[in-house]
């Protein structure tokens, strides 16, 4: 609740819902929005823009949403518009710039309402599928992930292959994913369009020989932790030398990390980014706040018990 939903609530208001309790629970919201022009910053949240084109067919009119400055996390709204498609809606976009020279990018929904395609196959989720394929990097053996599709839409099927950039070896078909492990070495890497990937690659960079340099990664500072300052601070609890550089990450990898506590500053990637990163501590590593992974990940500590990880659930 605490998660900042401005500037989309001041754009809300503005077409005429009435929105209380904003920034915290509960959040209570009434009236009806109308159909216009809606404004937005391209660097603060996908899900903002994501939000209003699912609302946007049901209208009472055309609608635009017109995004200033570049689009961060571009492939969570390109898989929006994809779903959209298989209902039966167009959307149409404008690619241009301000009168100032930021890029701006417009969504244009006509009014037109859904159709159901009567069957519709949800695809696997990469960026639950990338924890795994981490710890196939940093443990002793090959992780794969059936259910996945190599040419998806998400942003975050790229996990394959930034683990390919730190030394792992892989393997994609048409239905799984696989990664072996093999001599890791740091990389740079721009997180600009896969921000959520950033907390359990840094586990992985924590133990990749060398520096690695995460930048791009500003919109990590407004999930559901500062994941920039959470990330740094909770590796560097397991032994891990992170450091916040700026809008990224500075990492020195080492070959073992000690253990340790992990607080999950109720932030699911946090809470798996330490049971991650536990495959390569020498002591047994401690999560605070566990059930943060069910935000997104319910079975979570299930699956790796089942990949051979010794787990033990209690109530602090």
């Amino acid at each position: 609740g605490e998660r900042p939903i401005a500037p989309l609530s001041d754009e809300l208001i503005a077409a005429g819902c009435t929105l209380e309790g904003v920034g915290g629970f509960p959040l209570r919201a009434s009236g009806r929005m109308r159909a216009g022009r809606f404004e937005l910053p391209g660097n603060v949240s996908s899900q903002y823009i994501s939000g209003l084109l699912l609302a946007a067919p049901l209208l009472d009119g055309d609608t635009e949403i017109a995004v200033t400055g570049t689009l961060e996390s571009r492939p969570y709204v390109d898989l929006t518009i994809d779903v959209l498609a298989s209902f039966g809606v167009t959307v149409d976009i404008e690619e241009g710039a301000t009168p100032g020279g930021l890029p701006l990018t417009v969504f244009r929904v006509p009014r037109q309402g859904y159709r159901t395609p009567g069957t519709i196959a949800v695809e696997g989720d990469w960026s639950n599928a990338a924890f795994w394929l981490c710890a196939g990097a940093l443990g002793r053996h090959s992780v794969t992930v059936r259910g996945v599709s190599p040419t998806s839409i998400q942003g975050d099927r790229a996990i394959s292959a930034a683990l390919m950039l730190f030394g792992a070896k892989g393997q994609r078909n048409a239905r799984a994913a696989t990664i072996r492990p093999d001599r890791l070495h740091g990389i740079e890497l721009d997180a600009h369009d896969i921000p959520d990937l950033v907390p359990v690659l840094s586990a992985v960079a924590a133990c990749a020989e060398g520096t690695t340099r995460f930048t791009g990664c500003a919109r990590l500072r407004i999930k559901e932790s500062d994941r920039l300052a959470t990330t740094a601070a909770e590796l560097a609890n397991l032994g891990a030398c992170v450091r916040v550089d700026g809008d990224g990450l500075l990492i020195e990898g080492r070959e073992r990390l000690s253990g340790g506590r992990v607080e999950s500053h109720n932030d699911h990637r946090i809470a798996m980014m330490g049971a991650i990163a536990a495959v390569r501590c020498e002591g047994p590593v401690e999560i605070a706040g566990a059930e943060a992974v069910n935000k997104s990940y319910p079975a979570f500590f299930d699956h790796y018990r089942l990949l051979g990880g010794d787990v033990e659930l209690f109530d602090e």
